[in-house]
């Protein structure tokens, strides 16, 4: 993967790990990568929204999260409206 977008660094007693990561489109798993990893090893890229998605989102629907959380929103503002 050329040009992941994250960094992460563990901190521990005795040893630090710094990783390259991505994170998920569609449910926001943080995926490490490791160096000249190949995208498909790392899950794969989603032909609909054009994103990088986790192994264990391939093979399911296009469901992005900021979609999941606009749905979950309008579904609070409604009850919300029919006073529950």
């Amino acid at each position: 993967m050329r040009s992941p977008q994250g960094y992460a660094t563990i901190v521990g007693p005795g040893e630090n790990k710094e990783f390259d990561t991505f994170t998920c489109f569609h449910c926001q798993q943080i995926v490490t990568v490791k160096p000249l990893m190949d995208p498909a090893d790392l899950g794969g890229l989603c032909k609909v929204c054009y994103r990088l998605i986790c192994p264990r989102c391939v093979g399911q629907s296009c469901n992005p999260w900021e979609r999941q959380m606009e749905i979950m929103e309008a579904k609070e503002r409604a009850q919300r409206s029919y006073g529950l």
